[in-house]
């Protein structure tokens, strides 16, 4: 008796054959069953590396095309710098001018490069990927190194510049710049034949003529530092306006403000008037510089471009 064991397959129909009984040997049921694994597996395989490929191609895709969208924001950045570079340009030739104009020292162009230079960008991150790209990369980065260096160069210069502008607004607020009344020159500075004493004397001001209760304003801003009446100039003020001027103002009717007090350039400080040695309605004012009298003409409507900055004031 055989022991080679069958597979017995029954097969139905209701057609006239009845049953049909179809014997599978077991090494036949374990090839087809190794068969279809193998398939499912090769197939599965297959699949795997098919769907695969053509996630990678479409990946490959997007990366290309993103390659390409940063490659060409990178040249619109790189000519964007190129612009500003030129922008910055026009500012350093207003700094020129402005220093010109002011009588402030140049900046010579060797010392601005100087002041702007440095080490050259090598980053290879793009290297090996894209040789245009790793160009343009660091053409970007050695543009905005120069483009920073720059910018702080010009804000040293900008607040030098600013420094001294401010300077020199204050010394133009505290120098005496304005007519301090209304009226007609009735005498001017120099020598002169005295209206009361008739001798030859030196008129170390100049006489303004008007009607009584005029006004008299401070020519710059200071601080009264002397207030009385003296036999000649009758009621007087003496302001102290720093920086070496002082302005002098005598024949007052009225007197607003006291000594120490602080005043500024148009403020009215009193009325005219007639008091001491005088002919007449007037005020006498002088203009000191250093303890020196100067012709007051010279300094009626002066100009603040005329304005002369020591340099111990921007130390």
């Amino acid at each position: 008796m055989s022991n080679k064991k069958n597979w017995h397959i029954l097969i139905t129909s209701n057609s006239a054959t009845g049953v049909k009984d179809i014997h599978i040997s077991k090494p036949l049921i374990i090839f087809i069953a190794i068969f279809v694994s193998v398939f499912v597996i090769t197939t599965g395989v297959i699949t795997y590396f098919f769907v695969t490929s053509e996630v990678d191609r479409h990946q490959l895709r997007e990366l290309h095309a993103n390659n390409l969208k940063l490659k060409n924001e990178m040249t619109r950045i790189n000519s964007l710098l190129d612009t500003m570079q030129f922008e910055l340009e026009n500012v350093q030739d207003r700094d020129k001018e402005v220093r010109e104009l002011e009588g402030l020292r140049p900046i010579d162009d060797d010392i601005r490069q100087m002041g702007v230079g440095g080490i050259q960008y090598f980053d290879s991150t793009f290297f090996s990927m894209d040789k245009e790209l790793f160009e343009v990369h660091n053409s970007i980065l050695n543009k905005i190194d120069a483009f920073t260096r720059q910018i702080d160069f010009e804000e040293s210069s900008f607040d030098e510049i600013s420094r001294y502008l401010a300077v020199k607004n204050t010394i133009y607020n505290h120098t005496p710049s304005i007519k301090p009344t209304y009226g007609k020159i009735s005498e001017g500075y120099g020598y002169r034949i005295h209206p009361i004493y008739n001798v030859k004397h030196f008129h170390h001001g100049v006489d303004i003529a008007n009607k009584e209760g005029s006004v008299i304003y401070a020519t710059a801003d200071g601080r009264v530092t002397d207030k009385g009446y003296h036999e000649d100039y009758g009621y007087y003020l003496l302001i102290d306006h720093g920086y070496g001027y002082k302005t002098f103002y005598g024949h007052f009717r009225k007197r607003f403000v006291d000594i120490g007090q602080e005043v500024t350039k148009y403020q009215i400080i009193g009325e005219m008037g007639s008091t001491g040695a005088s002919t007449g309605s007037h005020l006498h004012y002088e203009v000191r510089f250093y303890g020196k009298s100067t012709n007051p003409i010279n300094f009626f409507n002066k100009k603040k471009s005329t304005i002369y900055v020591d340099k111990r004031y921007l130390s």
